[in-house]
């Protein structure tokens, strides 16, 4: 049936599974990696990834911070607001017509190849990640198929589909990778010209590109203040780029807009970034800069409205390197976090150990720990967790399964490390290494369920029987208002740690602590 609506011109959206801020949780999003089992899709749109708040004409109130900046792209070279439309995937009927050009969508994992997707579609089983799932729903769009309108698909994730062969078969006519200005408009400049469009378009940053300010508020705050890692961690995509930081006064002009467009209620500020704790220092010394990252927290914090602020991601050696820094933005952030653990705030962000191994450790990402060598990299994560620990900031902590030539010794490594970290607050996610784009590994093979060996098993299992003991209904409670949701959230760590339990039950005839878990699981 045809739309009644013209349409706007250009139409930028994410899948249901990105345009929702998950109980005001960016941990909790990760969950949209896990299979949804035979729970029906209206049940788990509504409860755990519901649509986020919507204006009156039915424009996004927040987007992915990547979507923002496309749209502030768009907007500060010649398109105006009526060109341009931030959209849920549920209102694109409202907004897709005859007079719809393109539709961009940003993606993070379109096909759940990502770390955790992997992971845990596998571990758990139940049918396609989520994240798939809704991209797949999305491209499929009745006012998409009807009008056909040049569809534009760029994010982090956009090279799994070229990995897939599925763009043709998704009915996307190009790839964007990178956040390259010049490369972005020139796409979207030739599609509503009506010209051909490449298959896929590498649009990298010049050195010291300048990007426009965001011009609406981005989901859960989100507010970038640096790009890249510089340390070369060869699994991983960021760290082969040149850190680049965002500057202070941009920074803060962001945060200022989306607590501005937030109100009297507040918001949470996510500060997007590979590493926090190096906001400000010198290429390639990887030594903190203390000053910049206490004068950025104390900046960020002092604009009115802003509630909560959470950084994203951390390393750990600078925490070794200035423990004082530590110690001084920890307090900033307790300040400012909705963050519990039974009954106290807490400061959290993920960070990678990524694996015990020495070995591994030179070999995959000498970079990791400077300006420390690969052989203290054990004792820096020990000591960088009693730092953390100390000044109440518990991280949340990535490990690697079955990185390339990984031997039992190396798992042993890991095992021997996770003994002396037991007695240390953290959560753990243990992660299936996967081949990225533009990794150094990207032509590797993936880890793969059927490939895990008895130890890799009792890895998993002390990970997740760790976090369930720990941490079962206490993290995030205070972040989430909905019963249903909290309900399931604080329940979502027993069927992983269980299914995981049974493998491992499995193999070995019933090891004690596949036996913890069940006792926990029946609890």
């Amino acid at each position: 049936m045809a739309n009644s609506i013209p349409g706007t011109k250009i139409v930028l959206t994410a899948s249901a599974t990105e345009m929702s801020e998950f109980g005001n949780s960016q941990f909790i999003a990760f969950v949209g990696g896990f299979a949804s089992g035979p729970v029906p899709k209206w049940l788990i749109r509504k409860y755990l990834y519901p649509p986020i708040e919507r204006t009156a004409e039915g424009r996004a109130k927040v987007a992915p911070y990547g979507l923002r900046k496309v749209e502030a792209i768009l907007l500060e070279n010649g398109f105006s607001d009526q060109d341009v439309a931030v959209v849920h995937p549920a209102d694109l009927d409202k907004f897709v017509g005859p007079n719809t050009k393109v539709v961009g969508i940003s993606s993070m994992d379109p096909t759940g190849m990502g770390y955790v997707s992997k992971t845990y579609s596998s571990l758990v089983g139940g049918g396609q990640p989520m994240n798939a799932v809704e991209f797949k729903a999305l491209v499929n769009h009745p006012a998409i198929r009807e009008y056909k309108p040049k569809v534009i698909v760029g994010g982090f994730g956009s090279w799994q589909l070229e990995r897939k062969h599925l763009t043709r078969d998704y009915g996307v006519n190009c790839l964007v990778s990178g956040p390259g200005q010049e490369g972005i408009l020139q796409v979207f400049k030739k599609a509503l010209s009506g010209e051909p469009l490449p298959q896929r378009v590498k649009s990298p940053a010049k050195p010291d590109e300048e990007f426009p300010l965001i011009k609406h508020a981005a989901i859960h705050g989100a507010v970038e203040i640096s790009k890249g890692c510089g340390r070369n961690c060869q699994f991983c995509t960021p760290t082969v780029l040149r850190k680049v930081d965002s500057p202070l006064e941009q920074v803060v002009k962001e945060v200022e807009l989306t607590a501005g467009e937030c109100g009297e209620k507040g918001t949470n500020i996510t500060l997007v970034t590979e590493d926090l704790f190096l906001y400000g220092a010198k290429d390639k010394t990887f030594v903190p800069n203390e000053e910049a990252v206490i004068s950025l927290v104390k900046s960020v914090a002092s604009v009115p409205n802003v509630k909560a602020i959470q950084p994203s991601h951390m390393s750990l050696a600078p925490v070794v390197c200035k423990p004082n820094m530590i110690k001084q933005v920890a307090e900033v952030l307790l300040e400012h976090s909705w963050y519990n653990h039974n009954g106290k705030k807490i400061v959290t962000g993920e960070t990678g150990i990524e694996t015990g191994s020495v070995r591994l450790m030179r070999k995959y990402m000498a970079g990791k720990m400077l300006p420390y060598k690969p052989e203290e990299w054990p004792e820096i994560v020990k000591q960088a967790f009693g730092i953390l620990n100390d000044n109440d900031w518990y991280p949340l902590a990535t490990l690697i399964v079955g990185l390339p030539d990984e031997t039992e010794a190396d798992v042993a490594d890991t095992l021997s490390l996770m003994d002396d970290l037991k007695d240390f607050n953290a959560f753990y996610v243990p992660l299936f290494f996967v081949p990225l784009d533009d990794c150094l590994l990207m032509n590797r093979q993936g880890a793969e369920l059927d490939s895990l060996t008895k130890m890799r098993w009792e890895f998993l299992t002390r990970c997740w029987e760790y976090n369930v003991r720990i941490w079962r209904g206490t993290f995030l409670g205070n972040r989430i208002t909905n019963p249903t949701l909290l309900k399931a959230v604080n329940n979502a760590a027993i069927p992983v740690a269980a299914k995981i339990a049974q493998k491992f039950y499995d193999l070995t005839g019933g090891e004690e602590i596949g036996n913890v878990i069940w006792k926990l699981a029946n609890a």
